[in-house]
């Protein structure tokens, strides 16, 4: 197959005028989005062109210690960037979130080693961009499981309190909060598997094929991948939710408040 055709800078910019379209959405709604849309995309390039720059010399040095920095460099972020969209507090939560997703890592890289050998899969080439893929896509999942964990907890505190008096031990009071979240958070996850390929073309699919690759490779991948994306966004949002509510109560089983953030 013919290589993928580069696009150049300029030609970027003429696509990027398509943006004037939502602009005028939002000022015939008076959303007041313009703004926030023009520095997030402006955030965007920016540091995508870093990423691409330093991508760039991790591919070329190739060493298995910085491949596994960078890794964890983007677990940290990752646990960072969870808390921030949930509300909660990074100095108290950061400890007890970060282990979920260091967990759940460690479970995706010992499946891609059913798949790969050592040394393929910790080369940069490899271990970068799917543990890229699947960090990037738990996110929504874990925001959406603490967050529905919590506001139901906040809003349903006197229940909880009636399950501990009932003789209810903590994980048993919390069980059906627990199971709310993670209905919330993985379900969409379920029907975006169910469609796809018919709805929509995945990302990794479609940047296989316009790499170059057959078809036929790129599903076997995309397939792969996908079945890591929602064993990782499962797993990691139980775990993000057991253990912070570790966190959430004090030794009587009462809510810490002084572990959410206040809404801005």
């Amino acid at each position: 197959m013919n290589e993928t055709m580069a696009i150049s800078i300029p030609a970027l910019l003429i696509f990027s005028f398509i943006l004037v379209f939502p602009v005028l959405i939002f000022r015939h709604l008076r959303l007041r989005l313009t703004r926030d849309l023009l520095i997030s995309m402006a955030r965007m390039a920016v540091q995508l062109a870093l990423v691409a720059v330093y991508l760039e010399y991790i591919f070329r040095l190739d060493m298995l210690l910085v491949n596994v920095v960078w890794v964890l460099v983007m677990i940290v972020v990752a646990s960072g960037s969870i808390l921030r969209q949930s509300l909660l507090s990074w100095r108290k939560c950061l400890w007890t979130i970060l282990p979920a997703h260091l967990l759940t890592a460690l479970l995706i890289l010992a499946g891609f080693l059913l798949v790969f050998d050592f040394a393929t899969i910790t080369s940069a080439r490899y271990l970068v961009p799917l543990m890229g893929m699947v960090l990037g896509n738990i996110l929504r999942s874990n925001v959406v499981a603490l967050d529905r964990f919590f506001s139901e907890l906040r809003v349903n505190v006197e229940v909880h309190i009636q399950y501990l008096t009932l003789g209810a031990n903590g994980a048993e009071a919390a069980r059906p909060f627990l199971r709310n979240a993670l209905r919330a958070a993985v379900g969409p996850q379920i029907g975006t598997v169910a469609t796809m390929g018919i709805v929509s073309l995945p990302g990794m699919m479609t940047g296989q094929i316009l790499g170059g690759s057959s078809p036929a490779v790129a599903i076997v991948y995309q397939i792969m991948i996908m079945i890591a994306i929602f064993t990782a966004a499962t797993v990691s949002s139980f775990l993000a939710v057991h253990f912070a509510k570790k966190a959430a109560f004090d030794p009587c089983g009462r809510l810490n408040e002084d572990i959410f953030l206040k809404r801005p």
